[in-house]
């Protein structure tokens, strides 16, 4: 094996570290308007208004942005593509294109140095919502998204991402007046944008993890009612590609609830579902989801001496096994899972300690 393929195969135990400061202005002056409602009053339609467009946005961005573009759970026309992007684009998280690519990024790379926003290797702040502002994250990686470039309509509202939240605000304007406006629209606003911002902060800090996935994804019901079933995360981690991220009957996801519906009506079809192994939780991690769960147990080891200030050494088996019972869920491959970690430590943590020594202040 050469060198460049040892050297692309080496973990990497790193943090992230913010070089470039997000310019969060325009974000506060948004829900400094959130205050507006102080001189429009707030009308029991405005509240029911703030409902029904805060449940129209997460359906954008859960089944549009995230189980559509991001991951291809079902299919639908080219008509009801492009009114999903136009949906979802009313939730003002920046293009169709670049919110898939980011996120497709996001599970190549989850919680591992190369993931934007892991509460892990971030603040948990950034990682909620410093990373969408971040102006070194706004470019969209149109190689990681061309399934989709193929269609011009799609580049059109990529290339224009705030028409469709205008084209809604002035709509709202026009038919429900200001307090209409700042209750209905920018409340319903802000409390989508938290939501959804939650999967990637909280969803990986707060839960239950019932599958071994290589990260820290969570399971967390309350996320889950709140993002309409984007909160069973550790399941989604699990099969990414699955339509349905509620695996067990009592796991509410509304999304999946009218995905099935709109399946029934024609308009969407093909709806992937998890194995029925997964499902039944007999389901048993491949050879490359136990290598990225070794190389997680040994990033975590990393973070706990980094966080202590112990000083760098490589870890003994009872510390590893220790941190996979407390990090982990449990599974019959855990004594595979520590070993290849125990190789992996022997193979790349000499090196890697002896660069982080050097970097360490004299």
């Amino acid at each position: 094996m050469n060198e460049t393929t040892d050297q692309r195969k080496q973990p990497k135990f790193k943090s992230h570290n913010d070089t470039e400061k997000p310019n969060p202005i325009p974000f506060y002056v948004l829900h400094i308007a959130a205050l507006g409602a102080i001189f429009t009053g707030v009308h029991a339609a405005d509240l029911w208004l703030a409902l029904g467009l805060y449940l129209l946005r997460m359906f954008g961005v859960t089944a549009g942005y995230h189980r559509y573009f991001a991951h291809k759970s079902f299919k639908t026309s080219r008509v009801f593509q492009f009114i999903l992007a136009f949906i979802a684009q009313t939730s003002a998280q920046r293009g169709i294109l670049w919110w898939a690519s980011h996120h497709r990024n996001h599970h190549r790379f989850s919680d591992t140095a190369q993931d934007i926003h892991s509460p892990a290797r971030t603040s948990f702040w950034y990682a909620h919502f410093g990373w969408v502002i971040d102006p070194k994250n706004h470019e969209t990686d149109y190689d990681g998204i061309a399934d989709f470039t193929k269609y011009p309509e799609l580049v059109w509202l990529e290339r224009n991402p705030y028409l469709p939240p205008v084209i809604l605000g002035v709509i709202v304007w026009l038919f429900a007046g200001w307090s209409g406006l700042i209750v209905g629209y920018v409340w319903s606003l802000i409390a989508c944008y938290h939501a959804t911002f939650c999967i990637n902060s909280l969803a990986h800090v707060h839960g239950r993890q019932r599958f071994v996935t290589g990260d820290h994804s969570r399971n967390n019901w309350i996320l889950a009612i709140a993002t309409m079933g984007e909160g069973w995360h550790n399941n989604h981690h699990a099969f990414p590609n699955s339509a349905r991220q509620g695996f067990k009957w009592w796991e509410f996801d509304l999304s999946f609830l009218i995905l099935r519906i709109l399946s029934w009506m024609g308009v969407v079809w093909d709806l992937r579902h998890p194995p029925k192994e997964m499902v039944q939780g007999i389901h048993l991690p491949g050879p490359a989801l136990m290598e990225k769960a070794a190389q997680q147990l040994l990033q975590d080891f990393a973070d706990r001496l980094a966080k202590a200030r112990e000083g760098w050494r490589v870890p003994t088996m009872e510390e590893l096994r220790a941190i996979a019972m407390r990090n982990m869920p449990k599974n019959p491959h855990l004594d595979a899972i520590l070993a290849r970690a125990e190789e992996l430590a022997a193979e790349w943590m000499p090196a890697w300690l002896a660069t982080q020594t050097a970097r360490q202040p004299s």
